[in-house]
């Protein structure tokens, strides 16, 4: 498996080729409200953002799907890549994006766990789709998400072509989502900050690019994790000299921030999510 600069080239030069442009941002339109009605942290309904799917396209052909969130009123704003840990259709994904809106980012989750690109995803292939995506495909599928975010005039840049750089890019993962925000914060020159919720495995050696801030949040009563990982990954992260906020919730399960499943925990959901709004402003320098 092969991860950022060990990528084989041709993954490299579909990156360096692909244009990001975008087929279109749908309307804001109204997602059905999920059967836990106490679902504090959904804001898909919120007036001042506009949110909907968005196609990236290379070669006039190959396309890549995500969904895209940000503000309404006119203006550039910082952008935050969201990666979720399965599909990106789940609703508390685009949810994730639209909170990032309404807190004065553009949130954009890729759809890294796309079919071979040119072919429909179908109920049917869609455990094949998620077992056929490596760390370098999805990374690679990200990076071509900052692209097109990097050529959006709602999203905040400096300098000039061929040296556009996103002035204040923040990455948010779930899950092996988690496990590739911090990844992406080590490969990725535009990565300003990085919030893993209950992240999966990340080794030492490759927390050895790490340099910007990492925000963990982890529930106590996680099942799906190895006991004792995401303690060990806090430990090593500061072992690494890595600036780190660490909570933990207590009670919480995996996916405690999803409201559309079980284990949504709403005060963990909406302390962790503040404490996320609050970590990205500082980091990514948004303007009062």
């Amino acid at each position: 498996m092969c991860i950022g600069d060990d990528c084989n080239e041709g993954r490299r030069s579909f990156l360096t080729a692909a244009t990001g442009a975008v087929i279109g941002l749908a309307a804001s339109k109204t997602i059905p409200a999920p059967t836990n009605q106490a679902a504090v942290t959904r804001v898909l309904d919120d007036p001042t953002i506009t949110h909907g799917p968005v196609m990236f396209q290379h070669a006039k052909k190959d396309l890549i799907g995500g969904y895209l969130a940000r503000p309404k009123a006119e203006g550039s704003y910082p952008g935050v890549i969201v990666i979720a840990g399965n599909v990106i259709t789940e609703e508390y994904i685009p949810n994730t994006c639209a909170a990032l809106a309404v807190a004065g980012f553009v949130g954009l989750a890729p759809n890294i766990f796309h079919p071979p690109l040119g072919t429909p995803q179908t109920a049917e292939s869609r455990r094949d789709d998620l077992a056929g995506h490596s760390d370098a495909d999805a990374l690679i599928d990200i990076s071509v998400g900052v692209d097109y975010l990097r050529k959006q005039p709602f999203v905040r840049t400096e300098g000039e072509r061929p040296f556009v750089r996103l002035d204040g890019l923040g990455v948010v993962g779930f899950c092996y989502g988690g496990r590739l925000a911090l990844l992406l914060g080590s490969r990725s020159r535009d990565i300003d900050a990085v919030v893993a919720y209950h992240p999966g495995p990340f080794s030492t050696a490759e927390m050895a690019r790490l340099k910007v801030p990492v925000m963990v949040h982890q529930g106590t009563d996680d099942r799906s994790l190895p006991k004792g990982q995401t303690a060990t990954l806090i430990k090593d992260l500061k072992a690494h000299h890595i600036s780190t906020e660490a909570y933990w919730y207590e009670g919480a399960d995996h996916g405690f921030l999803a409201y559309t499943r079980p284990t949504y925990k709403p005060e963990a959901a909406k302390l962790s999510w503040d404490r996320t709004i609050a970590f990205l402003r500082k980091n990514l320098r948004v303007r009062k």
